[in-house]
């Protein structure tokens, strides 16, 4: 089993089976398994200065994110609530369920920061040039406003994966849980043509959003840019 997870004359024809998740982890190659490993040592590196991440990852290695993505998608097969039920796009060949499990450690990893972040003691309010060891207090948020972002960053992703393809389901995971926080799409471990591609798409998904909402006016642009 290499490229195909089924055959080696490249995606399952329409009638016939799909590999089950067991079946794609034992396909995987030791250059497909250094290649998740490698991307989540990246990925590790990055988030490494985040605010209470220190104590996440104190002792932790890449093998275990990569281990932690395997058995959700192992898990996705036999309990779906507890795993990751892969789509028929992730089943098609190795490659697409490496970028699959990509995905899934992005996303675990993503999800870390935003709980280290959430549950570290910040420094207290206070004007951070007259008063050291404060910070400045955040704006008020705008219950109305939130809500409004919050479903067309649902909508949004929901079109996304919808019409990306599996090659770039991890840039798309990596965004989302940062969408209305994050100024830019990706970080640097994915490559810039894949971000551009999901930039683009995003574009033209807000834009037709925005003609079904008019007359309001379409937000969420600025990492776009």
């Amino acid at each position: 089993m290499q490229a195909n997870a089924g055959n080696n004359n490249g995606p399952h024809e329409s009638g016939s089976s799909l590999p089950t998740a067991l079946q794609l982890v034992t396909a995987l190659t030791e250059e497909q398994k250094q290649q998740l490993r490698d991307f989540a040592g990246k990925r590790m590196r990055r988030i490494a200065g985040t605010p209470g991440m220190d104590r996440f990852l104190a002792g932790a290695r890449p093998d275990d994110f990569v281990n932690a993505a395997l058995e959700k998608a192992l898990l996705g097969d036999t309990c779906p609530k507890k795993g990751r039920r892969l789509s028929v796009k992730n089943r098609q060949s190795t490659e697409a369920f490496v970028s699959c499990l990509m995905g899934i450690v992005n996303s675990d990893l993503s999800n870390a920061v935003n709980g280290a972040e959430a549950s570290f003691s910040h420094l207290p309010w206070g004007n951070a040039e007259t008063e050291p060891g404060t910070v400045e207090a955040p704006e008020p948020v705008d219950p109305g406003r939130l809500l409004e972002e919050r479903d067309q960053q649902r909508e949004l992703f929901a079109r996304l994966r919808k019409q990306a393809g599996p090659e770039l389901q991890p840039i798309i995971d990596g965004w989302e849980p940062n969408y209305l926080s994050s100024n830019g799409i990706a970080h640097r471990e994915f490559d810039r043509r894949l971000v551009h591609r999901v930039r683009l798409l995003a574009r033209e998904i807000i834009t037709d959003l925005a003609r079904e909402i008019q007359p309001k006016d379409p937000n969420g642009m600025e990492p776009l840019m």
